[in-house]
C-alpha cells in the first residue's frame, strides 16, 4: 500500500539528508515579482529579530524522482524553494551548502538547461550566461537575485545581524514537505491543487470571533455587512457598502460632512426593501441599463457610475496600499492606544490571530455573564472604530490607480455628493481626481516607497489623528510634521513602532537634521533621503523655475544608488570625482535598469542619455535634473550641489516646523 508521508523540515535538515530537488518539465517558469520576494525576505527578518522559535513558510509537495537517488520532483512549492535557493546563494557562508550537494546543484531543471547553467554560473561567481540568446527564460530569476542582493545590503549591514539571519534561516524557517507515492496520478493531483478552495483567511476567522460576541442576531447581521464592506480593500468604502446593501442612494444619503453615519446605514440594513437580492452573473448583465433607459423608463439607477455626469476617471480600477489584515493591525494599535493599553510589538499580517488573541480579547475572567457583556461591548466598539479607520483611509490615503493598461500611479480621489432630480431629489457619491491633492499624495508616496511595504508604521499615528476628519490642508501639514519627526531625525537604537506609539501620545518635540547627508556612505545611503529630497524639490519647484516642467512628476519605486561620476570608469580620466565620489552630492537614486544603462559611462554620456529621456517627458529623478544641467562635473560642483540640497532641506524643515 502506497503511503503519503509528511514531515516538518528546515534547511539544515535538508542539507544533512543531502536531498536534491528537480523542477519537472510540466512546471511553469519562475514568476515571483519584487513584492513577493520582498515579503518573504522581510517576513523572515521580522521573525528573526523577534527571536521566534519557528517561522512556517507553508507546505511543499514532492514525488520521488526515479532517475536520481535521494532526489524529488517539486510538484508544488517551486517558487518559494527557488527563492530560498537564490537567498542562500546571495547570503553565502554556512547557508551556501543549501545551494549544492556532493553531486551537484541542490535544484535541477529537467528541460531548462539554460536555467541550470545560470545557477551553476552563479555558484562560480560569474554571470556571463546573462548575455545568452536564451536570456528571456532568466529575466525574473536575475531580477529576483538582484533584489535579494539589495535587500541584504540594505537590511543586514552588521555582521552580527547577518549571522543571526543565516542561523534563523537554517534552523528556524520550517516547511512541511509531503511526499506522495510515485504511483500518484499527477494530472489529478494538479487539477486538485489548481482547483482547491482558498483556505479560510485569518481575518475571516477573526470576523467570526467578533460577531460571535454579539448576542442580537439582527445586530450581528448588520456588523457582518459592515465588516465585509471594510474588508474590500480594492474599492472605495461607499461602493463596497453599495454592493453589500444593494442600495446606492441610501448609502449616499448617509454621507454628510466627510463621513457616513453608521446609525443611518444600520437603518438601511433593517429596511427589507434595501436588502440586496442574490443575482447570477447573467442577471447582473441583464439588469445593467444605460442612463437614458433608466431616466425614461420606470426603473431608477442604483449605481453611482450611472450618474449622467460620470467621467471615465471615476471608473478607473483602484488597489489599496494595505491589505485588510494590515489595516486590522493598524486599527488594533489605535484601539489599544485609545483604551490606554499596551501596544503590539510588530505588524505582521501572518500573525494576525496570534496578535489579536494576545492583545485584544479579554482573558482570565471568571464571571461568564460579565465577560460576555464586556466582550460584546468591546467587539462593537472595535468594529465601529474599524469603520471610521476605513473611512479615514479612503478619504486621505493614496491608492494605486490604474490610469491605463500599463500604468498605476498613487492618487487621492475626492468624494463628491452629487444630486440629481428625478421623482424627487436623490444623491450619488462620486470619486474624482483633483490636482490640489497632488502634493499630499506625493508625500505619502515617498513614505510608501521608502518604508517596508508590509508594515507602513507611519500610518498608525497618522490615521489616529485623521479620525477627527480635518481639512486636507491640515492633514497635509501634519503629515509633513510626522515625516520630519519619524524619518528625518536622529533616533538611533529606537524601534520605529515605538516611535510611532510616542507620536500617538502627542508628537514629540524632535528636531529633524541633515547630518547624515554629510557622510560618505555611497551605496549605503538610506534610500529615504533621496525620496525625501525628490518631494522637497517638487514642493519647492518654483525656486528652480520648474513650476510647469515638474508639475506632472510622480514618485515611483527606485532601488539603486548611482554614482554620477562612476566609481570605476572605463577610462581613468573619466573619474571626475575623488573626494566627493561617495558623498550625497555625487549620488542619485534610480531604478536598477537605469543604473545598469548608465553603468560606468562618463558624465557626458550619462547627461546625453538623461536629456534624451527628458525630451520624451521622463525624468530619472529631479535630483538628476539639477545635476545634469551642468556641462561638466567635478568634486567642486558635487560639493556645491550637496550644500545646495542640504540648505533646501533645512529651509523646508524650518517652513514645516510645528507652530504650536
Amino acid at each position: 500500500m502506497d503511503i503519503v508521508n509528511s514531515e516538518l523540515y528546515d534547511i539544515k535538515s535538508i542539507i544533512q539528508k543531502d536531498f536534491r530537488y528537480n523542477i519537472p518539465r510540466y512546471q511553469r517558469l519562475y514568476v515571483w515579482k519584487e513584492e513577493q520576494v520582498n515579503t518573504l525576505f522581510h517576513d523572515i527578518l521580522i521573525a528573526c529579530k523577534a527571536n521566534k522559535d519557528i517561522y512556517y513558510i507553508g507546505g511543499i509537495i514532492t514525488v520521488k524522482y526515479q532517475k536520481i537517488e535521494n532526489c524529488f520532483d517539486l510538484v508544488d512549492g517551486q517558487q518559494r524553494f527557488t527563492t530560498l535557493w537564490l537567498l542562500a546563494n546571495e547570503l553565502g557562508e554556512s547557508i551556501k551548502d543549501f545551494t549544492r550537494t556532493v553531486n551537484g546543484l541542490r535544484l535541477n531543471f529537467s528541460i531548462r538547461k539554460n536555467v541550470e547553467m545560470y545557477f551553476n554560473q552563479l555558484l562560480s561567481g560569474s554571470e556571463s550566461i546573462e548575455n545568452d540568446t536564451e536570456f528571456d527564460d532568466l529575466v525574473r530569476l536575475s531580477k529576483a537575485r538582484k533584489i535579494i542582493g539589495a535587500l541584504i545590503t540594505e537590511n543586514l549591514q552588521s555582521k552580527e545581524l547577518k549571522n543571526k539571519y543565516i542561523y534563523f534561516l537554517l534552523q528556524k524557517v520550517k516547511m512541511v514537505i509531503t511526499e506522495v507515492p510515485p504511483s500518484t496520478d499527477l494530472n489529478k493531483l494538479f487539477e486538485t491543487l489548481n482547483n482547491r478552495g482558498i483556505q479560510l483567511a485569518q481575518h475571516e476567522i477573526l470576523k467570526t470571533h467578533f460577531l460571535s460576541k454579539i448576542g442580537n442576531s439582527k445586530k450581528r447581521y448588520r456588523y457582518g455587512i459592515l465588516w465585509n464592506a471594510c474588508s474590500d480593500m480594492n474599492n472605495y468604502i461607499e461602493r463596497s457598502l453599495t454592493y453589500e446593501t444593494g442600495y446606492a442612494r441610501g448609502v449616499a444619503n448617509t454621507y454628510d460632512q466627510w463621513v457616513h453615519d453608521w446609525k443611518q446605514i444600520e437603518n438601511i440594513l433593517i429596511d427589507e426593501k434595501a436588502k440586496a437580492e442574490k443575482l447570477t452573473l447573467q442577471d447582473i448583465i441583464g439588469k445593467r441599463k444605460n442612463w437614458d433607459e433608466a431616466v425614461y423608463g420606470d426603473e431608477e439607477p442604483d449605481f453611482e457610475e450611472m450618474h449622467p455626469n460620470a467621467t471615465d476617471d471615476e471608473l478607473e480600477p483602484v488597489r489599496s496600499i494595505l491589505t485588510f489584515p494590515q489595516l486590522l493591525l493598524h486599527t488594533l494599535r489605535v484601539y489599544l492606544h485609545r483604551n490606554q493599553r499596551i501596544d503590539i510589538q510588530r505588524i505582521n499580517e501572518k500573525e494576525l490571530l496570534h496578535i489579536y488573541s494576545e492583545y485584544f480579547f479579554l482573558k482570565n475572567q471568571n464571571d461568564y455573564e460579565s465577560r460576555r457583556e464586556e466582550d460584546e461591548t468591546e467587539s462593537i466598539a472595535f468594529m465601529d472604530l474599524l469603520f471610521k479607520m476605513r473611512e479615514a483611509f479612503d478619504k486621505y490615503i493614496i491608492k494605486w490607480v490604474e490610469v491605463n493598461d500599463m500604468t498605476e500611479i498613487h492618487l487621492i480621489k475626492k468624494v463628491y455628493k452629487q444630486n440629481q432630480k428625478k421623482k424627487g431629489w436623490f444623491y450619488y457619491l462620486r470619486r474624482q481626481k483633483t490636482q490640489e491633492l497632488d502634493g499630499f499624495a506625493m508625500l505619502q508616496s515617498i513614505l510608501y516607497h521608502s518604508q517596508q511595504n508590509t508594515t507602513q508604521y507611519w500610518l498608525t499615528p497618522f490615521l489616529n489623528w485623521l479620525l477627527e476628519f480635518p481639512s486636507f490642508d491640515d492633514a497635509f501639514a501634519w503629515l509633513k510634521v510626522l515625516d520630519n519627526i519619524l524619518f528625518s531625525s536622529m533616533q538611533e537604537g529606537r524601534e520605529l513602532i515605538d516611535r510611532t506609539k510616542e507620536c500617538m501620545d502627542g508628537y514629540p518635540d524632535i528636531e529633524p537634521t541633515t547630518k547624515v547627508l554629510t557622510e560618505a556612505l555611497g551605496t549605503s545611503f538610506p534610500h529615504y533621503w533621496f525620496y525625501k529630497l525628490e518631494f522637497v524639490l517638487w514642493h519647492e519647484r518654483v525656486k528652480f523655475n520648474k513650476s510647469e516642467e515638474w508639475k506632472e512628476y510622480r514618485i515611483t519605486a527606485k532601488n539603486s544608488v548611482e554614482h554620477i561620476s562612476p566609481q570605476s570608469p572605463r577610462n581613468s580620466k573619466d573619474k571626475l570625482c575623488d573626494t566627493q565620489l561617495h558623498n550625497f552630492g555625487n549620488l542619485a537614486l534610480v531604478t536598477r535598469s537605469i543604473n545598469s544603462e548608465y553603468s560606468d559611462f562618463p558624465y557626458g554620456v550619462k547627461k546625453a542619455k538623461f536629456e534624451d529621456k527628458k525630451s520624451k517627458g521622463t525624468f530619472d529623478s529631479l535630483k538628476s535634473d539639477i545635476i545634469y544641467q551642468y556641462p561638466i562635473w567635478n568634486d567642486k560642483l558635487a560639493l556645491n550641489h550637496q550644500s545646495e540640497m542640504i540648505n533646501l532641506l533645512q529651509e523646508y524643515f524650518e517652513k514645516t516646523k510645528r507652530k504650536y
